[in-house]
């Protein structure tokens, strides 16, 4: 009998990844790393909706703790605008802002 047909030959000699199978690899790989959005609860909304707006209204500088899919990122600024129609709000960092979405704020802190 042939060697290749002994153990695990067979597989050792046909081992073989079409480019679609090692994309589709690839992407389960990266799945497996991503977080689940943490889900807060209405006190949690509450006291960071009050956070922000008394950053906005006493321009008091405001930490964001903010969700993204592989990792968790902060940002650091005054809050000068909330947009209650696109669920929003602008962070003022120095001479730049940034829009950030209400729903990716899992936590806040007054600085």
């Amino acid at each position: 009998m042939s060697k290749k047909l002994q153990g695990n030959g067979l597989f050792e000699s046909s081992r073989m990844m079409l480019p679609e199978h090692k994309e589709a690899y690839i992407m389960h790989q990266q799945n497996l790393r991503k977080n689940s959005r943490p889900q807060l609860d209405d006190q949690e909304m509450e006291r960071i909706s009050m956070l922000l707006a008394e950053s906005m209204h006493s321009k008091k500088e405001v930490e964001l703790v903010l969700f993204k899919e592989f990792d968790v990122s902060k940002l650091t600024g005054i809050i000068t605008r909330i947009d209650q129609q696109q669920k929003s709000v602008r962070l003022t960092q120095r001479n730049d802002f940034v829009w950030v979405q209400v729903v990716d704020i899992i936590d806040a802190v007054l600085k």
